[in-house]
């Protein structure tokens, strides 16, 4: 058996089944066959393809660069076998969309819907940044929708949206009423002496934030931490603080929304690879000239 035929044997199903559970007894299982049996398929495969495809951490297996790249080879068939099928059925296929959990409910909902209304079975991941573009890799996900920087060059992308950073905070809080009448806006100086309602230390949010606080010479401590636009609205609707959140985030009753002055747009990005582009383009269509209207 040469390469081109691994590549189309039964061993590169079952090595992409290990790959999505990275456990030899669990694949085995979904497999329906033995562990050892399992054991010696990924073990042919990489012998002919000359590259190991795993190895051991501790007591986890990861993955090489080139499983990493087989695996994504692997759920690339299957997905497009799949397509073939449904197509051949009059069906449309499944989309598999990674995403955050704010991009989800405030950002692509009407994509989302409009790939349900073609018919497609729709599969979302919730995912943050690194773990959408992890997943596009592996082949877990058709298409990722990521914020504030663009994606890897490697992949394909198109900007999708923008809104402004809005200071969210009680209606009845002085800053409220300064804001309106000095035009609907507040300067990040103004959130000197805020408490703030912040997400986790790394959080690209939190660094875009920290950066401009610390430019302005503001010194502050986070009041509270979530993880989440809605989280943090509703920590500061419960009377923690203030919370800085993106524009596309609807005020809750007694809580006003104002921009913020300084702090930089929340852009996004759809983003997949390029195996993948027939399967993402009704999906991505969706958003054509949506930036410019955000």
């Amino acid at each position: 058996m040469d390469v081109r035929d691994l590549l189309e044997s039964d061993a590169l199903r079952s090595f992409g089944v290990f790959a999505q559970h990275r456990n030899f007894t669990a694949a085995a299982a979904a497999l329906g066959i033995s562990q050892p049996a399992l054991h010696v398929k990924v073990r042919k495969l990489a012998a002919g393809l000359g590259t190991e495809l795993y190895e051991r951490e501790g007591r986890s297996l990861v993955l090489t660069p080139a499983g990493e790249r087989l695996a994504a080879f692997a759920l690339d068939s299957r997905a497009r076998a799949g397509e073939l099928l449904t197509a051949l059925g009059g069906d449309s296929s499944a989309l598999a969309i990674a995403a955050g959990r704010g991009a989800i409910r405030w950002v692509i909902p009407d994509a989302i819907r409009a790939a349900s209304r073609q018919g497609r079975r729709v599969r979302v991941v919730t995912a943050s940044r690194d773990d959408a573009v992890a997943a596009l890799g592996a082949g877990h996900a058709d298409v990722a929708v990521v914020a504030f920087d663009p994606p890897p060059r490697r992949l394909r992308s198109r900007a999708i949206a923008a809104y402004p950073q809005v200071l969210m905070l009680d209606s009845g809080h002085p800053l409220a009423g300064r804001a309106q009448a000095g035009g609907g806006q507040v300067n990040v100086a103004d959130l000197a002496g805020l408490d703030l309602v912040v997400p986790p230390a790394g959080r690209p949010h939190r660094r875009a934030l920290e950066r401009a606080l610390l430019e302005a010479g503001i010194p502050w401590q986070p009041a509270a931490e979530a993880d989440g636009w809605d989280l943090l609205v509703h920590l500061a609707a419960l009377g923690l603080g203030a919370t800085v959140v993106n524009g596309c985030v609807p005020a809750p009753d007694g809580m006003t929304a104002i921009p913020v002055r300084g702090l930089p747009p929340v852009r996004y990005w759809a983003a997949w690879r390029a195996q993948r582009e027939d399967a993402v383009a009704g999906f991505a269509a969706h958003f054509a000239g949506a930036e410019a209207a955000s």
